[in-house]
C-alpha cells in the first residue's frame, strides 16, 4: 500500500493527527518559554529581542511556516475523523457506554478543537500578523546594535482589553482539554500504552501539558492586565 493510500484509512488519519499533535506539543514549549518573558521587569527588552530574532531567523521563519501548515493539516485531518466516525454511528447511544470506551474529554474533542481554532486566528490576526506586516514603533538596545520593533508594547496594550483577556482564557481552558485527551491518544496510536508507560504519560499529558502549560499561557494576560 502506498503511503498516500495509507494516510486515506482511518488508522492512518490517526497517525497522521498523532504525529502532527506531539509536533504542536514541542512548539508551545518553546513559545511559552519566549511569551513569558512579557512578564520580565526590563521594559521589554528580552521579549522584544526574542521576537526579532524568531521573526528574522530564516530557520525559524521556515520551521514557523511549517508549523502553520502543521496545524492546518492536524485540524483537517482531525475533522475527517470526527465526521468519518459520526457517519459510521449515526444514531447516538440512549445511554453512554462509559469511560472504559469514550470518555468525556474525547467526546468534546471536537468543540474544543473549534474553539482552539477559533483562539489561534485571533491570536495570529493580533500579534504575528502586525508584527511582519504591519508598521509598529521600533526601540533600540545596546544588544540588537539597530532598531526593533516594540512588539512588547502592542501586546502590554492589547491585554488592557478585558474581552481580549477573557477569549485568551477560555481559549486556554480549550487547550488544556483537547492536550489532556490529545497526548494520552497519541501514545495510544502508535501502540505504547503499556502499563509500564501509561503513569508517566499520564503525569505528562495532564499535569505537564494539560495543566501547567495552558495555566502559564492563561496567567500571562491575566497579570498584564491587572498590573
Amino acid at each position: 500500500m502506498k503511503w498516500s493510500q495509507f494516510f486515506n484509512t482511518s488508522i492512518g488519519k490517526k497517525l497522521l493527527v498523532g504525529i502532527t499533535g506531539l509536533f504542536l506539543c514541542s512548539f508551545i514549549i518553546v513559545h511559552l518559554a519566549g511569551n513569558v518573558q512579557l512578564l520580565y521587569n526590563d521594559g521589554g527588552k528580552g521579549f522584544n529581542t526574542y521576537a526579532a530574532f524568531m521573526g528574522h531567523n530564516s530557520l525559524i521563519q521556515f520551521i514557523a511556516w511549517g508549523l502553520k501548515i502543521v496545524i492546518l493539516l492536524h485540524a483537517i485531518v482531525a475533522i475527517q475523523l470526527t465526521f468519518s466516525n459520526r457517519k459510521a454511528r449515526p444514531v447516538k447511544y440512549a445511554v453512554s457506554p462509559g469511560n472504559q470506551t469514550s470518555s468525556w474529554y474525547s467526546r468534546q474533542m471536537a468543540i474544543m478543537g473549534s474553539i482552539l481554532f477559533i483562539f489561534i486566528v485571533v491570536h495570529l490576526s493580533d500579534f504575528w500578523w502586525k508584527f511582519h506586516y504591519q508598521s509598529l514603533p521600533t526601540v533600540s538596545y545596546e544588544a540588537t546594535g539597530e532598531p526593533i520593533k516594540d512588539l512588547y508594547t502592542v501586546v502590554q496594550f492589547a491585554f488592557k482589553e478585558s474581552w481580549l483577556v477573557v477569549l485568551y482564557v477560555i481559549g486556554m481552558i480549550a487547550l488544556s482539554f483537547h492536550l489532556i485527551h490529545g497526548f494520552k491518544s497519541a501514545f495510544q496510536t502508535f501502540g505504547l500504552n503499556h502499563v509500564k508507560y501509561n503513569g508517566l504519560i499520564n503525569f505528562v499529558g495532564v499535569w505537564l501539558f494539560g495543566i501547567l502549560i495552558p495555566l502559564g499561557f492563561a496567567i500571562i494576560p491575566v497579570v498584564i492586565f491587572f498590573k
